[in-house]
């Protein structure tokens, strides 16, 4: 999530102040916090810019090697010598999610309730954040201590979790390399903390605004073997130059090529990417360079519940080039449709046909979807003409293109489904990547939870009821019929409003703490107890050789 200007620290905290009516000064364990007790004036907090007040911060010790209990402290500055690790060498890493406030409707029940906050997958991110320290070699943060960080975190600023109409609560964890160091060695004491923003709802007036991408030819975001499966800091800044160039070309952003070959996309500057033809939907292998998206791998199982057959395969450029539909996802763009695609100076239009005002094709742009949404069915099946439609809109694509050329290109056949059994076969049809033998080897992310296939024939058709085939005529230009449907979707599972058969919505737990220490190293001892969370690197025994009897100052010449 990038906030669309800066504050700094002091202008942050009297926003804050501003829009939070009536708030005193809460200190000690167990205290109420004003974001908790007081009403936000939502008139006055810009969302996506000003920070909610209650942030939390802990602290790895070289003389411990392991992390103190960690506190609820008011949002603002960090005190970092300028030879801290992470300002010099970068090693940090970061997560987001979002807390929802329940929007169970609008009879009595339902207004009891809408101090409900509920969690998207914060188990799901916490594996990752712990993958993640171990590729920066950082002391993990154990998964207990993660999420009892961001429960906490997230009921302490609970009055500041939007409206359902208004958005969500943007939480940010970190963790920095923050001891001092003037050599490239780990940090010799870290710093985690979980910080959380108020953002805004993607659909605008209720409707999705589609979005043109650039795929970018002479920059790459990230090589194989490398970092790109990290959420590592890192990765993220050099992203700006490529965003300007897209901009310069009349694009909001831009997809990057492998790095490879040039040949196949791999996902965009802060979101993974999908392309539809018929009824498959096909998202590049979480292979090593690209990030595995919570929200893409949410996806991926929401897709074949709707009935839609799913891959998880190679896209090269020329595919995009002819999908029916192309969108993005992640935890700020949720499902972000792409309206255009420019490659080498073309541009590629998809869903006109998508809206009743009959938005012509302009000259030099393929008509890729123009063809295909004549074909879509509107009958509520997914997989109406999963056969037919998909063989027409390919011919018609090929025949409206210039550069029709099949070398390289994968071709996609799919078996419709029939009978009772449509769900259960679509959901079966997700493609699982062997990865034993690939750039992520060794780099488990492991988001668990039920998978499609594991849905009861009732549970699906709940899914498909809720989120039904829309009409063509109803989308905007630029919004394709599977896109709309998996926003819908995923968007009323995090609100609460359609059923969550997958079990990933944790409500926050509005009885612990809001302020002050929280004690989280005597969860640890509980759990090292049971046995669960030890491992070499939380124990300090993979740090440890490192730290002992070495210098503040580690470079060999300036010793």
């Amino acid at each position: 999530m990038a906030p669309s200007s800066c504050v700094d620290a002091g202008a942050a905290a009297a926003n804050a102040g501003a829009a939070t009516a009536g708030a005193d000064s809460a200190t000690g364990t167990g205290a109420t916090s004003p974001a908790a007790a007081s009403h936000v004036d939502w008139s006055r907090v810009r969302l996506g810019v000003d920070a909610a007040p209650t942030m939390f911060i802990a602290n790895w010790s070289p003389d411990t090697c392991r992390w103190d209990g960690g506190e609820l402290v008011p949002y603002g500055p960090l005190t970092l010598l300028p030879a801290a690790q992470v300002l010099n060498y970068g090693q940090s890493i970061f997560e987001g999610l979002k807390a929802y406030r329940f929007d169970g409707g609008s009879d009595a029940a339902a207004a009891a309730a809408e101090h409900r906050v509920l969690l998207f997958r914060p188990d799901a991110n916490a594996a990752r954040f712990e993958a993640g320290a171990r590729r920066m070699c950082m002391p993990p943060v154990p998964s207990a201590m993660f999420l009892a960080a961001v429960q906490a975190v997230a009921r302490a600023n609970a009055a500041w979790v939007p409206p359902p109409a208004r958005g969500s609560l943007y939480i940010r964890p970190l963790l920095l390399g923050t001891g001092p160091l003037l050599g490239l060695c780990p940090a010799p004491s870290y710093t985690f903390l979980v910080y959380a923003v108020p953002v805004g709802g993607r659909a605008k007036e209720g409707r999705l605004v589609p979005l043109d991408y650039l795929i970018h030819e002479s920059r790459h975001r990230a090589a194989p073997r490398g970092v790109g499966s990290t959420k590592a800091a890192g990765n993220y800044s050099p992203c700006l130059l490529a965003q300007a160039e897209a901009r310069a070309q009349g694009c909001h952003d831009c997809i990057y090529l492998d790095a490879k070959s040039d040949t196949y996309l791999e996902e965009g500057s802060g979101c993974n990417v999908f392309m539809t033809r018929g009824s498959v939907v096909t998202t590049p292998p979480a292979a090593g360079s690209i990030l595995p998206g919570i929200t893409r791998a949410s996806l991926l199982q929401l897709a074949a519940a709707l009935g839609y057959a799913v891959r998880e395969a190679p896209i090269s450029w020329k595919e995009a080039l002819q999908a029916d539909e192309m969108f993005g996802s992640g935890t700020a763009l949720v499902v972000q449709p792409i309206r255009s695609v420019t490659f080498k100076g073309r541009r590629v239009m998809f869903c006109r046909t998508s809206s009743s005002n009959g938005t012509s094709v302009d000259d030099g742009e393929s008509a890729a979807n123009g063809h295909a949404n004549e074909h879509a069915n509107g009958n509520g099946q997914a997989n109406g003409h999963a056969n037919g439609c998909y063989a027409n809109c390919n011919g018609c694509v090929r025949n409206a293109s210039s550069d029709s050329s099949d070398n390289g290109e994968v071709e996609v056949e799919t078996e419709k489904p029939t009978g009772e059994d449509e769900g259960a076969a679509a959901a079966a049809a997700i493609v699982t990547v062997d990865d034993s033998e690939s750039e992520s080897a060794g780099l488990s992310y492991d988001f668990g939870g039920k998978t499609a296939a594991e849905l009861q024939p009732k549970d699906r058709a709940a899914l498909a009821s809720f989120a039904p085939v829309p009409e063509l005529a109803s989308l905007p230009p630029g919004v394709g019929p599977i896109a709309h449907r998996l926003y819908s979707l995923l968007t009323g599972i995090q609100y609460g409003r359609a059923p969550d058969p997958f079990g990933w919505m944790v409500e926050v737990d509005m009885r612990g703490p809001t302020a002050g220490p929280l004690h989280l190293d005597q969860l640890l001892a509980c759990e090292e107890a049971k046995g669960v969370s030890e491992h070499p690197l939380l124990t300090g025994k993979g740090l440890r050789s490192q730290l002992q009897a070495r210098p503040v100052f580690a470079d060999p010449n300036l010793e």
